[in-house]
Formats: C-alpha cells, structure tokens, sequence
C-alpha cells in the first residue's frame, strides 16, 4: 500500500445526459467563467466495472488517486483527481468526462495537489486545490476555469454549499471558515480558538455547524454552532470536548452525529440530554482502529466510511442495526489490502465513493436487501457491578457461508470489552437457514465505571457484515 498523507487534520491534531461537452449539472446556466484558462477535457467511455454483493466499482484510467465526491442533479457524480489533476464526472453507464487542470505547482506533494473537497454550486464544479493554494471552478460546458485563491499553506479542505447562494469551506491549517458569495467575493472567518476545522454542515439558513478537531495543547475538539450571517461561533456543549479527533458531523435524530477518525467508534450528541453516546464499530484483525471518517445522515439512516475497516458502513438508529459492506473482493486482511476509501457523498438509492490508491469510484446500493440480519433489541438492560445478567439474540435469514459472531462495546475507543464480559453460547455459525437464538451472559466487573455503555454484537461473512446494538447501563 502507498504511503499517502491520509489526514490533515490528524497531522494538525494528532441517467445520462444527451449531449456530452455540453453536460447540463442544473437547469441555472453557469456564471462561473471568469479566466483566460481551460481546463484540457477528455471523454472516456465503458470504464471496466466490477460487481460483489451492493458494491459496483469503476476502474479509472491510469493514476488518478480519486478523493472528494459529489452527487449531481441528473445522477452522475463529480469527484476529484488529485494524480491528473482536476475533476472528473462519472456516469452510471461508465463515461468518464476528465477535466485538467492548466496549472504548475512549485513542489506538488507526492506529484499532485490534494482535493478534499467538491461542491456543484452555481452551474460550476468546485474544488479544493491545496497545492495552488486556491478553489477551482470549471464550467462543465466550456471546460473555462475560475479560481478563488487562499493563503498559502491555509490548505482548503471540505466543501458545503450554504444559504443566500453561497459556498463555504475550511480552512484547515488557517483556522478559518470561508464563504464565497454569488458575487464570487471571498470572506474568511478567523475562529474563536486556534483549531483544526473539519467539515461545515447547515441547519438551515441561520444555523450552521462546524467540526473542530482540535489542536493539540492550544485548543480542545468540539462541535461549534454559528448563525452564517452573523458569525460568532459557540461551543455547543462541553460534553463534546470528549469527543476524539471528530473529522466529519450530520445532523440527525435531533442530535449531531461524529465521525472518530482516532477510534472505531461513532459519537451521537443528543441536544436534548446534553451527552455523548459512543457506537463502536465491527473490529478488523489486522489493526486495532477502524478509523471512522466522513459521516452523513438520510433521515434516520447515518452512513458512514470505515478507512482501515476498508468498508461503507450503515446505521439504521431506529432499529438498532448495523451493516458493514466491503468495498473490496475478498474483503482485506491486513493493511496493505485497504484500498483507502476517503470519502462518500450519498446520492438517490447510491452512497458513491473513492479509493485513492485501488483507483476506483464506486457505490454501494442502498436499496440492496442483505440475505440475513440481526432482529432489533428495543431494551436498555440495566446492570449493577460485580452482577451478570443474560439476554437472547436472534439471527435469523439465510448463508451459505460461515458466520463468525464478534461482540464489542464502547468501553475503549477501539471497541474492545475489558471490564464488560459478553460470552456468547456459539461464535460460529456453519451456514445459516432460517433462524437461530444465541444466548449471551453480559457481566460487569466491579471496576467499571457506573453509565451507559454501547454493546455491539456483529454476524460476519465473506462481504458483508449485520450487528445488533444493546445499551447497558452500569448502575453504582
């Protein structure tokens, strides 16, 4: 596996549209085209596709390091190309539209730019370019080119399109929000503390939500609300200085859901109860963090990518129920078979990503209905130290494959159980047809500290992965 600068914010912290060179992105024709510049456009079409379970990849063309992606109106996706570099815009059909851009760098990293984020605002494709130090747009229709330009070294990262017809993004290494207005007028916000901001979300047109990972020794991590036309951004809680190196946020269930890129774990802060509530994630054998990343929600539904798990990951926080899908077939077994999904953006019946050293884009089908599953547990089993209690988990669908059941908990960030004992009556499953009960004696050592703890039980197969949630409470 390449070496590849994965994370800023850890380094600072820790269907087919019908004429093609004409591609209509929204009905608004665009009015981004301001420079002397194009960018070089070149169509490719029937991309090599595989297909495994809800997974269907595309194989780009020569090194592109794909990073960042975007759903567009018509379906397609637009995503970054940090080896080329420029963007690209993908068709369910395989047709691939490149767009290079005409730029020199002093000294690109690793021979390209880094893009993290994209954004179709304005009739334009947006982009983050760190290496220029800059933000790029390009009229889809023209290939003409506009750019934005940021500190140097700011390193521009996420992009969200915002209210009053806006684009914000942030700034990681500045410490700062930026917006560009429907003028294309550049306004910086300098935060409150000198943090590492992640990714901006909004609300709704006077409520916005901000990540900050933190700055070791300066600032703390948190979650930040700020009203756009008035910027002054407030700690929405302490309780969310707890959180761990939080790169991405969505908003959901009348809460803020977290990504803990330093972790296996997903944060839900609950505005209501002002606490944080952690969700581990199914561990991997070859390395103790699945590496949480980008997070976004669809009603009720948060999807997440898992970075070392190699895996798009979906919770459904009504039921309970978690499913895991491998981005690769076989799925990895150890680190250098991670093909290093970044980022996803969901779309329609698709959660769409990239792969930035496999080369691929991809999605998984939301739609796909997996042949087993965990039936939901509704309860909260409450537990006083020193005491053991036991409850009844059902499987039930069919597999022809082996299913090995892992249990984890949110003890530690890494998921594993420590002062919690889960002792399951069978943890391999030869194939399942119809359903089956398994008992497990759950027991608290005396040491654990009294609160609510998240308990995971996961039925694994080749590509896939169904987990069940149960909260403990650990009483004095």
């Amino acid at each position: 596996m390449k070496k590849v600068r994965l994370l800023p914010l850890a380094v600072a912290a820790l269907l087919v549209v019908a004429v093609i060179g004409g591609l209509s992105i929204t009905e608004r024709p665009p009015t981004c085209s301001a420079s002397s510049s194009n960018a070089a456009v070149m169509r490719r079409s029937d991309l090599q596709s595989i297909k495994f379970g809800a997974v269907r990849k595309y194989k780009l063309p020569g090194e592109r390091a794909p990073n960042a992606i975007t759903f567009a109106p018509d379906g397609s996706v637009w995503f970054g190309e940090q080896a080329l570099p420029g963007v690209g815009h993908l068709y369910p059909n395989g047709t691939l539209i490149e767009y290079k851009w005409p730029f020199q760098y002093k000294s690109p990293p690793l021979g390209f730019t880094f893009i993290w984020g994209i954004a179709v605002w304005d009739g334009c494709v947006w982009a983050s370019d760190q290496a220029g130090s800059q933000i790029v747009a390009v009229d889809p229709n023209t290939g003409a080119i506009r750019t934005i330009g940021v500190a140097e070294g700011s390193f521009p990262y996420t992009m969200t399109v915002g209210p009053d017809d806006s684009v914000w993004f942030t700034e990681v290494f500045a410490s700062k929000l930026a917006r560009i207005d429907d003028q294309f007028d550049l306004h910086e916000y300098t935060l409150p503390v000198l943090g590492t901001p992640g990714q901006i979300v909004f609300a709704n047109d006077s409520l916005g939500y901000y990540v900050d990972t933190g700055n070791v020794g300066i600032a703390e991590p948190g979650i930040y609300s700020f009203d756009p036309n008035n910027f002054a951004p407030v700690l929405i809680d302490s309780s969310t200085n707890q959180l761990i190196a939080p790169t991405s946020l969505a908003l959901a269930n009348n809460g803020v859901w977290v990504a803990q890129h330093a972790s296996s774990e997903l944060a839900y802060y609950r505005f209501g109860s002002h606490a944080v509530v952690r969700f581990p994630t199914t561990p991997v054998p070859y390395t103790k963090t699945t590496l949480p990343y980008f997070v976004a929600a669809n009603g009720s539904l948060v999807w997440f990518n898992e970075h070392y798990g190699n895996r798009i990951a979906v919770m459904d926080t009504q039921r309970g129920l978690l499913t895991e899908y491998s981005v690769s077939d076989p799925a990895a077994n150890k680190t250098s078979q991670i093909d290093n999904v970044l980022t996803f953006a969901l779309g329609g019946s698709r959660v769409w990503f990239t792969e930035l050293t496999a080369n691929y884009v991809g999605y998984v089908d939301a739609t796909y209905k997996p042949s087993f599953s965990f039936e939901p547990i509704n309860s909260t089993v409450d537990l006083s130290r020193g005491q053991s209690t036991r409850v009844t988990l059902t499987l039930q669908g069919q597999s022809e494959n082996n299913i090995t059941v892992i249990p984890s908990d949110s003890e530690t960030l890494f998921g594993e159980p420590q002062s919690i004992s889960l002792n399951l009556t069978a943890t391999k499953i030869d194939g399942l047809h119809g359903s089956i009960n398994l008992a497990v004696s759950i027991s608290a050592d005396d040491s654990i500290k009294p609160g609510q703890y998240e308990l995971l039980f996961t039925a694994a197969a080749e590509l896939e992965n169904q987990g069940v949630y149960l909260s403990l409470t650990v009483l004095n």
